[in-house]
């Protein structure tokens, strides 16, 4: 079984909910790894030493696991976050293995 971590942007919500997260994560079973976790002020770090507080917009993140990217693309289906507008993204990344 292969993980991905799912990398969620968008602009910040004005009042964060939770609303279909724990239906969705119920849903999924056990393909999910890690909920994952909100993430709030980023810090850009440059090698310089100059910093940022402009960041890409990551909202949070979460794992989960599967046989391929069509698979997890069957568990996205009916995420919370399809349902906040197009402006709001998921990324998709195969972790390598241990």
């Amino acid at each position: 079984m292969k993980r991905f971590l799912l990398l969620y942007s968008g602009p910040p919500p004005g009042n964060p909910t939770h609303e279909g997260w724990p239906e969705w994560f119920d849903e999924i079973g056990d393909a999910l790894v890690d909920p994952g976790s909100p993430m709030r002020n980023g810090l850009v770090l440059r090698s310089d030493g100059s910093t940022s507080v402009t960041t890409n917009r990551p909202l949070g993140y979460s794992i989960v696991q599967a046989e391929d990217r069509p698979r997890v693309l069957e568990l996205l289906q009916h995420h919370p976050l399809w349902r906040s507008g197009r402006e709001y993204t998921i990324e998709m990344f195969e972790l390598p293995r241990k």
